[in-house]
């Protein structure tokens, strides 16, 4: 049953994700803040100004699935299983003047799956953020944590429903808390202070712990200038990892931006990046940048800019369109990344978002469409993400390229997804980083890599208890510094039927077909799953 409490219950319903989460852990993470600092924290959000029932939903899911290839293995080592999953969870969320918090738990067991090296009997999947008004208009508080399963290398089987397999995947856990200030100086500026503190775990001992420290300040223009604006920023990051050696960076930037019209504005910048990669030298040099913002209507803005940065030319695009029945979008970006900063910051088109966009013109209400994205969800078991690049294991610094462009579609009776990508890394740190993950016969297999890929659903709901979704996604990824390549394909029938109010049921259907691990052997698997969701 959905339940509200009042905050002298949360503590007990608190304590049971963290002693389950611990089940699959290998390591225990430490907690980031200090534990004085936790305390007063908590003691501001439970404050009675912000006290508020928080909503609570537990259920559980049953899952049986047989398959012809369990462990995505080539012909000759194929074999066939049938797996049985239960996985309780619940969602936690609240939303008020103070406090926007929002969790979502499971927990999957497994039976059937295997005793050997490539399968686990449970895992964990966690997904959970807090946004927080500490002291009115002066100090708020951002936080996230997650748990999930993410692919080890971009050159293999991909991520898919047979959680109970470990080929070619690793459980990796994220935490992160920023405390920040934000003030308005008079009408003339508008001052931010920002701390993070974030760690990266998993439990591949070659992928291994980091914790990185962040340091963010703004001086921006206030509401007194309406057409000519300005801002200052300054960062400053340093990064320990239990593998790599210690990195840092720094980067100083002004910028001023001008109204030509209440729907342009034009902008320059100019600034100065250094990195220091621990293991591969130093990388520093001015930066410089040109843009515009167009916005003609309240459904439709461009973003483009144009410039230099240490490493070279530097561009990016935002392009979102809205009209009453279709959403567009199109980005593309160029930064210097690594694997950490993707798992802490995900890429990956959202689902959800596009389903709110599309819904926007029959749902006003933000909360209501909120609601009404996610009934929409988990009705119709659609994925919570559209196919997007592999963020594989790596502990280098990379120079990223990404083009990303979705488009969805809605009648009366369907709703179309349809997303396509193209991303490049290019390393720029040392390999020797990435030694224990790849090995000597790969050590230069993430050199320089790029992947490109496909994606379309089309989910058809005749009534609002039945609904029938195909979807079928296309991947190639190459090593260009090898020349080993690696290509996925995926092809998915599910049936949805809701029973009751709380009870859903679900039958898939799916095909994939693919390259083995660095381009060793190809797999194919056929496998049907039946599924029940309860809400208690």
């Amino acid at each position: 049953m959905t339940t509200t409490m009042g905050r002298a219950t949360v503590g007990a319903v608190a304590a049971a994700p963290a002693a389950a989460v611990g089940i699959a852990r290998r390591r225990p993470v430490p907690p980031c803040p200090r534990p004085r600092l936790l305390a007063a924290v908590l003691a501001l959000l439970f404050a009675p100004a912000c006290r508020a029932d928080l909503v609570f939903s537990p259920s559980v899911e049953l899952r049986a699935s047989a398959t012809d290839n369990a462990n995505m293995a080539p012909p000759e080592r194929a074999h066939g299983r049938v797996v049985e999953e239960a996985a309780p969870g619940f969602s936690l969320s609240e939303q008020t003047a103070r406090l926007n918090l929002k969790m979502a738990y499971q927990l999957h067991f497994y039976t059937g799956g295997g005793d050997d090296a490539n399968s686990q009997r449970h895992q964990s999947q966690l997904q959970a953020s807090a946004n927080a008004r500490l002291i009115e208009d002066w100090l708020f508080l951002d936080s996230a944590a997650s748990i999930s399963q993410q692919s080890t290398s971009a050159f293999g089987p991909q991520l898919s429903d047979q959680g109970y397999s470990t080929v070619n995947r690793n459980e990796v856990r994220t935490i992160s808390i920023s405390p920040y200030l934000r003030r308005r100086l008079g009408v003339g500026a508008d001052l931010e202070l920002r701390y993070t503190r974030d760690q990266v775990d998993s439990n591949n001992a070659a992928f291994g712990r980091s914790q990185s420290d962040n340091l963010f300040a703004s001086l921006a223009s206030g509401p007194a200038l309406r057409s000519l604006g300005w801002g200052l920023q300054l960062s400053k990051q340093r990064q320990h990892d239990s593998v790599a050696p210690d990195s840092s960076s720094s980067g100083a930037n002004g910028s001023l931006n001008y109204g030509v019209a209440p729907s342009l504005n034009l902008s320059l910048g100019l600034g100065y990046d250094k990195l220091d990669y621990g293991l591969g030298g130093v990388s520093q040099g001015r930066s410089w940048s040109t843009g515009l913002r167009w916005t003609p209507t309240q459904r439709s803005s461009l973003q483009l800019s144009h410039g230099g940065r240490y490493y070279g030319a530097s561009n990016s695009l935002a392009l979102q369109h809205r009209s009453r029945n279709t959403v567009w979008s199109v980005h593309y970006d160029d930064s210097v990344t690594t694997s950490r900063s993707q798992f802490l910051l995900p890429a990956a088109v959202s689902t959800a978002d596009m389903l709110n966009r599309l819904m926007s013109a029959t749902i006003s209400d933000p909360l209501l469409r909120a609601q009404a994205v996610e009934a929409y969800i988990r009705a119709n078991s659609l994925p919570r993400s559209l196919a997007t690049s592999v963020n594989y294991f790596s502990n280098r610094y990379s120079l990223q390229k990404q083009l990303q462009a979705s488009v969805g579609l809605n009648t009366a009776r369907t709703i179309t997804m349809f997303s396509v990508y193209d991303t490049r890394r290019s390393a720029l740190s040392a390999r020797q980083s990435d030694s224990a993950l790849l090995g000597s016969s790969n050590e230069t297999i993430n050199d320089d890599t790029r992947q490109r890929g496909a994606s379309v659903a089309l989910n058809w709901h005749p009534s609002s208890r039945f609904g029938a979704t195909l979807s079928a996604d296309i991947g190639n990824t190459r090593s260009l510094s090898t020349g080993l390549g690696s290509r996925q394909r995926s092809l998915r029938l599910q049936l949805s039927r809701q029973f009751q109010p709380r009870l859903s049921g679900n039958v898939e259907l799916r095909r994939v077909h693919g390259d083995g691990l660095s381009g060793s052997g190809a797999y194919t698997e056929n496998a049907v799953a039946l599924s029940l969701s309860l809400k208690l």
